[in-house]
């Protein structure tokens, strides 16, 4: 795979999540221009953590895993600004980082999706009822009627979104998104959503 752009962030994405960027400084500029130039396939940048530092002006130190964001939409200002809406795809693991000239850029190999099997298929499935629990118990707890289309959470739900896509519907940090893509297999997938969860709840509980 040739260098993959790169765009660092305060979030992690995951994979099927609509990511909204605003584009101004002029190395985004740049990278949205050779992104939409290549004509071998649907536009594409990689998107990764900032493990510390900041998103604008550079010098920041980041993760190595992260996912691949694919734009389809991009507006543009009389300013020179853009604004470009990229879904996320697979996720990647970065092998080698290359110069920031013009903007970040990565060597990458892409990382396969862990299965279930029996046990953890039912383990997802129990930590599905849990997250369900909590997300009506939030509705519930601001006096908001629970949505007629709020996902099920169930064993079709799981099939169609997966674990990370369940992830990408709840509030919870760039730190437990992270570990959800740094998970080796789906054991640790559902542990590490199972304590975000958690801590989703004592925040809703603590806040009401």
């Amino acid at each position: 795979m040739s260098a993959l752009p790169m765009f660092p962030l305060g979030t992690a994405l995951l994979p099927g999540e609509v990511l909204p960027l605003r584009i101004f400084e002029p190395r985004y500029r740049q990278m949205l221009d050779d992104c939409l130039a290549v004509d071998d396939g649907a536009p594409r940048f990689g998107v990764v953590l900032i493990a510390r530092g900041w998103e604008v002006g550079g010098g920041d130190v980041r993760h190595d895993v992260g996912t691949f964001a694919t734009i389809d939409l991009v507006t543009r200002d009389p300013d020179g600004q853009s604004f470009l809406r990229g879904v996320g795809t697979r996720r990647f693991r970065v092998t080698e980082w290359l110069p920031d000239d013009p903007y970040p850029r990565a060597e990458v190999s892409i990382l396969d999706e862990p299965g279930f099997d029996k046990a953890s298929h039912a383990e997802a499935i129990a930590l599905g009822v849990r997250i369900r629990e909590v997300v009506v118990d939030a509705f519930i707890r601001r006096g908001t009627p629970v949505p007629d289309d709020l996902p099920s959470f169930d064993a079709a739900d799981l099939h169609d979104a997966g674990l990370l896509g369940w992830a990408a519907r709840l509030p919870i940090g760039p730190a437990d998104r992270q570990a959800l893509l740094e998970a080796a297999d789906t054991p640790e997938r559902i542990a590490v959503l199972d304590d975000a969860v958690e801590g989703l709840a004592a925040r809703i509980a603590f806040e009401s």
